[in-house]
């Protein structure tokens, strides 16, 4: 799995314009692998996002963490099923 980090992070400082030969070089398997971590990361930055904002964000004050999670679960949702088209999602229960 370190690998995959690695490698995924090594993809996120690149400019976009060297996307290309990076994954052109890249395994199979390897980009499967840090496809998943990025769309694991890209749902987990989506809802912990949103908690923060519910909580403190947009200056009404601290709407709780009840709130915060139904944020978060909503964020997470719309990043997993509709941009990466997956049917089905995990709420959080914390």
């Amino acid at each position: 799995m370190d690998a995959d980090i690695r490698l995924a992070m090594r993809l996120m400082k690149m400019g976009a314009a060297d996307w290309e030969k990076a994954v052109d070089q890249t395994s199979t398997r390897d980009r499967d692998d840090v496809r998943r971590y990025l769309e694991g990361m890209a749902e987990r930055a989506a809802a912990l996002a949103g908690y923060i904002d519910e909580r403190h964000g947009y200056g009404c004050g601290d709407q709780g963490h009840k709130a915060a999670v139904k944020r978060a679960n909503r964020n997470g949702k719309m990043v997993w099923m509709r941009v990466f088209g997956y049917n089905a999602y995990h709420d959080l229960t914390i």
